[in-house]
């Protein structure tokens, strides 16, 4: 760090340049990410790397989704085209444009914790997003894909917050909401209805039945891990001495669930969601297979791509046997729909003259149009094309007047690179009069 000295000379002036003293870890920060991510343009990725320092955004590479895509609450349509923008850019590790296979099943991988869906459904979702069938995802195609991505971990991540505040409400009416003598009066008649034979113990049988009982979604080796937790002296019996600390939390699990089943009980979706699950389950054993749930959730019409009903899936508790006790899941799964519906009202389909999805429809539209003009042409034959789509007049003027002219001959429009800068434009007359348009 002595190298640097605390001043500059400038050697046209006498002005002395004040160096800041973070300047050399700077440096030394930006040199070490060219050496890891090894970029083919590094002017290019030098413009990119301080532009998201600015923003306060993640480095480039492994580990930078999370902080981006796990605080989505509040977010407008620029910022989600922003996070699409970066995701790709992100993944496309040689910056050529397009995710081909490997790319695309490393962003898959790095989704399949959150997401949980079958490792074996990433080509196929590859398949789905690779409407040109040519083994690479464009940005174009990527956007209806990312869409569903930054979707679904949206929802995740407010149904994760929305079941946090349920556990502290229901914790609240459990320690405020009850006297002492009320909560020893519920743990008594829970425990005895435990106690089916009456002896004053819990034994293996009677606790293990009593829990699937109730329907809490308990995998067999929870309710196991839960046994050997509660029998603190490990005879094979539960005392009502140590049933004591486990009822709280039992209680405390059992309001969380009545409050979340309160706030949906009047919502529709609830009971449509309930009735198809139930059509199902023949036998009325309240459980259905999780392949069972995913094919009747595809089936219901109710407009959820593979990758978001994986998502819905992820939130539910499935037993040992691979089924799901879904009275307690719908609740769950309703929200989470309800979530992803919520976002893509709010944040795809309002803003749809400038958001992710609108970029890529002009683009394609223009691609069509120009596709005939070559990388370069007259500008007359560039404005009887321009004037020929169904742009807005002021759409068209601002293209025209902002088309990229060849320095050597102001006669010749350099297409390519005029294309390159239409969206932004476009964009920002869009902004500026977003109702004038319908």
């Amino acid at each position: 760090s002595s190298y640097f000295g605390s001043t500059m000379a400038s050697k046209y002036a006498a002005r002395q340049y004040q160096i800041p003293a973070e300047y050399p870890d700077i440096l030394t920060a930006f040199t070490r990410e060219v050496l890891r991510v090894q970029p083919a343009n590094i002017y290019e990725f030098g413009v990119r790397y301080f532009d998201r320092k600015a923003q306060g955004l993640p480095d480039e590479g492994e580990g930078a989704m999370a902080p981006q895509l796990d605080t989505l609450e509040g977010l407008t349509a620029e910022e989600v085209e922003h996070i699409i923008v970066e995701l790709f850019e992100q993944y496309d590790e040689d910056q050529n444009g397009f995710l081909d296979p490997r790319e695309f099943k490393k962003l898959m991988n790095d989704l399949q914790n959150k997401l949980q869906f079958p490792e074996e459904d990433i080509y196929k979702l590859l398949a789905e997003a690779d409407r040109n069938k040519d083994d690479q995802i464009e940005y174009k195609e990527f956007i209806p894909l990312a869409q569903q991505i930054v979707m679904s971990l949206y929802a995740k991540t407010r149904l994760g917050k929305h079941a946090d505040q349920l556990d502290a409400h229901a914790e609240s009416l459990l320690v405020h909401g009850m006297s002492r003598v009320e909560l020893t009066e519920v743990v008594e008649r829970i425990f005895q209805n435990f106690d089916t034979d009456g002896s004053g113990t819990l034994s293996h049988a009677e606790f293990v039945e009593a829990l699937k009982k109730m329907e809490l979604g308990l995998t067999r080796r929870e309710i196991n891990t839960i046994r050997f937790q509660v029998d603190s002296d490990q005879d094979g019996n539960i005392s009502y001495r140590e049933f004591i600390p486990f009822a709280f939390d039992l209680l405390h699990k059992l309001t969380a669930l009545r409050l979340l089943e309160q706030e949906v009980e009047n919502d529709s979706l609830v009971h449509t969601v309930t009735d198809l699950f139930r059509s199902r389950d023949v036998e009325m054993t309240g459980l259905l297979a999780v392949e069972d749930v995913r094919d009747l959730l595809a089936s219901a019409d109710l407009g959820l791509s593979r990758l978001q009903i994986y998502t819905v899936l992820s939130e539910a508790q499935v037993n040992s046997d691979g089924e799901i006790a879904y009275a307690n899941f719908v609740p769950r799964a309703v929200q989470m729909i309800r979530s992803m519906l919520k976002f893509e009202n709010s944040i795809l389909h309002e803003p749809g003259l400038i958001g992710a999805e609108a970029e890529a429809q002009f683009m394609q539209y223009m691609d069509d149009v120009l596709s005939q003009l070559g990388p370069a042409c007259e500008f007359m034959v560039f404005k009887e094309a321009i004037e020929g789509t169904s742009l807005e007049f002021q759409e068209q003027n601002l293209i025209l007047n902002s088309a990229v002219r060849d320095p050597e001959n102001n006669n010749i429009v350099n297409v390519a690179e005029t294309k390159r800068l239409m969206w932004p434009i476009v964009k920002q007359l869009r902004k500026q009069r977003p109702s004038s348009r319908g």
